[in-house]
């Protein structure tokens, strides 16, 4: 019995005559073409199915791996997260204690304790008068001392002088 392999449709005449071939080559006792195409077609099927198969592997190992980065990162700012909390108490710890020093019993406390202070018995007022004297006494009564010029008068007489013209007026025609 011989068996029939499903090919892609051609015209009549083409497969009548390979039929025609395929017998005479069985007649002759020859190898027929038959086996030679369902070789190289299986050939081809398992290397595309080689070809999906590797890239579904590929495309697999890809997201494995986006899938771990994600879940490491995430780890990372829980982590992150946790020491900023820490950091954060920490801080306000030193905030506290910074308080606690500038109190001012607890910084007489310290100069009465450690620097031997005593509250002053004594208050003593001094009164200053609220207008100075018209009269301002000189810069300097040292006569060994230079004189001193107020120096940006003299560099204003160093610039170059111009002439302010006035417009003259013209009478009108």
């Amino acid at each position: 019995m011989a068996m029939q392999v499903k090919e892609p449709r051609r015209g009549r005449a083409t497969a009548l005559v390979e039929g025609l071939v395929k017998t005479s080559d069985r007649a002759r006792g020859k190898k027929s073409n038959l086996t030679k195409t369902s070789k190289t077609g299986q050939v081809r099927f398992f290397s595309r199915f080689l070809l999906v198969t590797l890239l579904i592997c590929l495309g697999s190992i890809v997201w494995l791996s986006q899938t771990s980065t994600l879940v490491s990162l995430g780890y990372d700012i829980a982590r992150m997260e946790k020491q900023k909390a820490e950091l954060d108490i920490a801080a306000q710890r030193l905030q506290s204690q910074i308080a606690d020093y500038e109190s001012l019993s607890r910084i007489e406390d310290e100069a009465k304790s450690k620097l031997g202070m005593v509250p002053a018995s004594k208050t003593i007022y001094v009164k200053i008068p609220a207008s100075q004297p018209d009269s301002t006494p000189p810069a300097s009564t040292n006569p060994n001392l230079a004189p001193t010029t107020e120096w940006w008068k003299d560099l204003v007489e160093m610039l170059p002088q111009q002439a302010t013209a006035t417009p003259t007026a013209t009478p009108g025609k």
